[in-house]
This record gives structure tokens, C-alpha cells and sequence, in this order.
């Protein structure tokens, strides 16, 4: 049942994210009624249901017909993915012994201690800050610093307050930003943007140490590797094209932030 109940809310927050996404590249409020971006009338409510609506209306707009983009559905099924696939890694209830189920350390009687709620919540956060830049990234190429900065502060601030080391959070930030930082000098802004710098210290401030930054990055420069050989072959893109490695990176810090210290270990044990 909390599969689906997960599910659901991420649907809500990623219809959320789209709102973000589509009147921060427009530079417009995120505030006030949505309208159809062609003939500009409001919304109503049932023309707002995550994925729902976008099905019913089979892609258009109710009344000029306009096709709907697909990133609506996308990002909100990719948000809903994401919140319920954080709770069951995260949250695991099958572990939680039967006995403690009417335990007082459990929340209305679900089989999560608030320690796992907590978990599943921040995970979705951050899920979805990076899901934003992702998107960002893919179609513009960019990764807008009012996304980024304040991404980086929210993340310090909620680690801090579930309790990790301030100066561990501070010190990874600052390799991660550091990291991209001489990489965008060295180049001359060949290499990455100064757009990966912030989000090098987001991540950082995200995953509170280096170890997760160390696999984050592994994973981050590996997958785009294989993307852009597999893109060069195709014919799409040459070696010398620029390929929004954002987005790598933003699909890494997901991966490492459910299984970081299990690709950790098995790094290790690869290594030694």
C-alpha cells in the first residue's frame, strides 16, 4: 500500500517540477493558476491530475488541441518512480520485525520508524532537485544557478539536521566543486560549464562524503563514455560535440544516493 501511496505523491511533486522547469526557462513565476502555453487559457483542476489528465486528454489541449509535451508525463512518472522506489530501498519493511509494528517508535501504525520516513523524505528531495536538473540540462544545457545554489544550502541545512558532521558536509561540498573547478580552468570551459561546478558542490553537500562523490563520479564518467560512443557510432553526434554531462551526473548522484555504500564496497573489493 505505501508503494502506491509513494507513487502517488511523487506524481504530485513531479507535476510540481514541471511547473518549475517550464516557468523558470520562460522567466515567469512559479506562483498563480497553470494555462496552456498556446491559446493561454487557465487550467482547470481536472486538466491538472498528474499523468491522468495527460491520458484522458490523449496529449492535447481541451480546447485549442495543441499537442501537450511529453515532458509533463515523463517528469511525473519519473518522479513517481523515483519517491517509491526510494522507499523500498530505503525503507525495507519487510525487515521490520513483527513485534515492533504497535511499537510506539512507529509512525500510525505503518511498518517504517520515523528514521525511515525521514530517510525515504530526504532522498525524495533531493530526487527531485536533481530530476530538475536533469531536465534542464538535456534540453537547454544548462544548469540554472537558482536551482543549484539554493539546492546546495537546503541539502547542507537537512543533513544537519538529522545529525552529520558539519564539517564533513562542508569538506564535500568543496571537493566537488574544487573537482570541476580545475577541470573548467585547465580548459578554459572546454571541458565541463561552470554549471557542473555548483552542481559538484550540490552533490556534495547532498551525499556528505567522498566516498559518494568518488562513485558518483565513476558512474557519471562511465555512463556518458558509453553514451557518447554509442551516439558517435550511430552517426548522431562526432567526438568533438558537447554532450550535457549534467545529466550524468544528476542520474548518478540518484544511484549513489540509494545504493552508494553497496558500489562502494564492491569498488573496494574490485580494487584490493
Amino acid at each position: 500500500m505505501l508503494e502506491l501511496i509513494f507513487f502517488i505523491f511523487g506524481l504530485i511533486i513531479g507535476s510540481f517540477a514541471n511547473v518549475v522547469i517550464f516557468r523558470l526557462i520562460k522567466e515567469k513565476s512559479i506562483l498563480g493558476r497553470s494555462v496552456c502555453q498556446y491559446c493561454l487559457r487557465q487550467l482547470a483542476w481536472y486538466e491538472n491530475i498528474p499523468l491522468v489528465s495527460f491520458i484522458v486528454l490523449r496529449g492535447k489541449c481541451l480546447t485549442c488541441r495543441k499537442k501537450i509535451s511529453w515532458q509533463y508525463p515523463a517528469v511525473e512518472l519519473a518522479s513517481g518512480i523515483l519517491w517509491m522506489v526510494g522507499y523500498l530501498v530505503i525503507a525495507k519493511p519487510e525487515a521490520v520485525a513483527i513485534s515492533e509494528i504497535a511499537s510506539s517508535r512507529l509512525i500510525s501504525g505503518l511498518a517504517m520508524t520515523p528514521v525511515e520516513w525521514t530517510s525515504v523524505i530526504i532522498f525524495g528531495i533531493f530526487s527531485t532537485i536533481l530530476l530538475i536538473l536533469f531536465v534542464f540540462d538535456l534540453r537547454w544545457y544548462i544548469l540554472p544557478d537558482i536551482i543549484t545554489i539554493p539546492g546546495i544550502f537546503i541539502a547542507l541545512l537537512i543533513n544537519l539536521i538529522v545529525g552529520k558532521d558539519w564539517l564533513q558536509l562542508v569538506i564535500s561540498a568543496a571537493v566537488g566543486a574544487v573537482w570541476f573547478l580545475l577541470q573548467y580552468v585547465l580548459s578554459r570551459g572546454k571541458w565541463v560549464g561552470s554549471g557542473d561546478i555548483r552542481l559538484g558542490a550540490l552533490l556534495g553537500a547532498m551525499l556528505g562524503s567522498w566516498q559518494g562523490l568518488l562513485v558518483t563520479f565513476l558512474l557519471a564518467y562511465i555512463v556518458g563514455s558509453l553514451v557518447a560512443i554509442v551516439l558517435v557510432a550511430l552517426k548522431k553526434k562526432q567526438w568533438q560535440s558537447q554532450l550535457p554531462f549534467g545529466t550524468f551526473l544528476a542520474v548518478a548522484g540518484v544511484i549513489t544516493l540509494l545504493w552508494g555504500w553497496q558500489l562502494w564496497d564492491w569498488y573496494l573489493a574490485l580494487v584490493w
